[in-house]
């Protein structure tokens, strides 16, 4: 697989920067993310962090390509998720630290991607978007729904609310997930809202055509840090131009085997019974989950 990934993260003007943003590239295939801990509760940068931790931990488990992609990225934000909530309680005292968070799987031609709260992806193709994540957020609702405009969002008191996150709750919110073939000059674009809340859409678009794919995300976040002056949040991007795929690259797992299994664009876990002890049953379901998934993991 061809491909440039580059990321850039600034402070802003803030006293602690909870942003996290994350690039790993193996043979045939990349994980991409961004974490934002929301500053609005306890230790946002603990859960960013723990995120793109546990991120990193279950990319390095697979020694082949991801076999099911988007079973994949949902047990990788389930995990995250319940590591989130026990890092949290190990705080003195504890606290329910939370994040939001998009991130997407580039293997072979196609990526695969998911988010909770208003972490963005972008897929830019030939100057123009191709498609966005739509933000899980009461703004975003009401937009959709014709209440308000998209111009009125900028100014509305529920603006920075967010309607789920990894983290907080120990059960799990339900992940948005998508996917996409890629053509040779996609752009895609992960970040935090720092980045697209300062800036016209149009100049997001801009990457495209940028030769410098590191010098043009790092000029974009400077321009975002400057439009929101004196009141600009931490920001992050992480990009990536896919260029080919490669001899060798497959879009799915073993043997060259088509991807299977799919996950609805709004997968939400099994409710389960009602547990006596929330953090018992949080540790339970991780230990499950990992059990369930090591063959995957493994190979």
């Amino acid at each position: 697989m061809k491909a440039i990934a580059t990321f850039s993260n600034r402070l802003g003007n803030r006293a602690n920067n909870e942003d996290r943003c994350l690039v790993i590239e193996k043979p045939g295939r990349v994980l991409l993310a961004v974490a934002d801990g929301m500053g609005g509760h306890a230790r946002g940068e603990l859960a960013s962090q723990t995120t793109v931790d546990s991120f990193t931990w279950q990319f390095e488990q697979q020694r082949r390509p991801v076999n099911a992609p988007p079973v994949f990225l949902q047990m990788m934000l389930e995990n995250a998720h319940f590591e989130v909530v026990q890092a949290g309680r190990r705080e003195q005292p504890p606290v329910q630290c939370r994040t939001t968070c998009v991130t997407c799987l580039v293997q072979g031609d196609h990526a695969w991607w998911a988010h909770v709260g208003d972490s963005r992806l972008y897929l830019l193709r030939d100057g123009r978007l191709v498609t966005r994540t739509r933000d899980h957020t009461p703004v975003e609702d009401m937009m959709q729904s014709g209440l308000i405009s998209e111009a009125e969002i900028a100014t509305h008191p529920l603006r920075n609310s967010v309607s789920r996150c990894l983290g907080g709750a120990v059960a799990p919110q339900p992940v948005t997930f998508d996917d996409a073939a890629l053509q040779a000059g996609d752009v895609l674009l992960l970040c935090s809202d720092g980045l697209w809340s300062a800036l016209p859409e149009q100049d997001i678009l801009d990457l495209c055509a940028a030769d410098d794919l590191a010098a043009a995300v790092e000029a974009l976040a400077e321009r975002a840090e400057k439009a929101s002056y004196p009141h600009s949040d931490n920001i992050s991007a992480v990009a990536l131009r896919w260029l080919a795929a490669e001899p060798g690259d497959v879009d799915s797992g073993e043997e060259g085997e088509p991807v299977t299994a799919e996950v609805p664009s709004e997968a939400a876990p099994a409710t389960p019974e009602e547990p006596k002890d929330p953090l018992e049953k949080a540790i339970e379901d991780i230990e499950r989950a990992i059990r369930e998934y090591a063959p995957e993991m493994k190979k």
